[in-house]
């Protein structure tokens, strides 16, 4: 049986990369990220709103756990929209 003959494997050299050459993306809180946000944090807060009605009127068993879900997971995406809203405004404030 004959043998392969292999190649030496040269060690490919890794670039050292300074943190001052890559480039961020700026964020920045404009008018209408903020208005974006705001009007999808009224929405969810609204949807929240009439889940949490409909869960209170539901006389179903089934109905009351399928509200009750809906409220809970609408509210955490509201308050998510306000922790986003607040980052922006928070944004705004230290630009000026």
């Amino acid at each position: 049986m004959v043998k392969k003959k292999r190649g030496k494997k040269t060690a490919k050299k890794s670039k050292k990369i300074s943190k001052k050459n890559i480039k961020r993306p700026r964020v920045r809180a404009t008018k209408r990220k903020i208005n974006l946000v705001l009007k999808n944090l009224v929405l969810f807060a609204i949807l929240t709103l009439v889940s949490s009605i409909l869960y209170l009127l539901s006389n179903d068993t089934l109905f009351r756990s399928l509200f009750q879900l809906l409220a809970i997971v609408l509210g955490f995406v509201g308050i998510a929209f306000l922790i986003v809203l607040l980052a922006l405004l928070i944004l705004k404030i230290m630009k000026k």
